[in-house]
């Protein structure tokens, strides 16, 4: 798992792809699911990005997000595609097999 970045830092896309479903309102167990990922990985990716952001809570943190120019304003679905687009990245990257989704 990687660490924690400064305060400061540009968030990375997979902290930006659980932020932008955690705007959207989905909960820390749907996000997993969505991204197939572990409920520990989004605590983590949040704790992170809030971190870097100076945020004091989850909501917070999207705001902060938002308001640096790090979170879009794309429609839901376009969201979406971008996280399935990351998981695929990060799955062809780590020679994992993909699930059907």
């Amino acid at each position: 798992m990687s660490r924690i970045g400064p305060p400061g830092a540009p968030l990375t896309a997979a902290e930006i792809a659980v932020l932008e479903l955690a705007a959207e309102g989905y909960t820390t167990n749907q996000i997993a699911k969505r991204l197939h990922i572990g409920r520990e990985a989004v605590l983590h990716r949040v704790t992170s990005a809030r971190n870097k952001l100076g945020a004091r809570d989850r909501t917070h943190t999207v705001v902060l997000a938002y308001r640096t120019g790090q979170l879009g304003l794309a429609n839901g679905t376009d969201r979406l595609a971008a996280a399935q687009a990351l998981v695929r990245q990060l799955h062809t990257i780590l020679g994992q097999p993909r699930s059907a989704a």
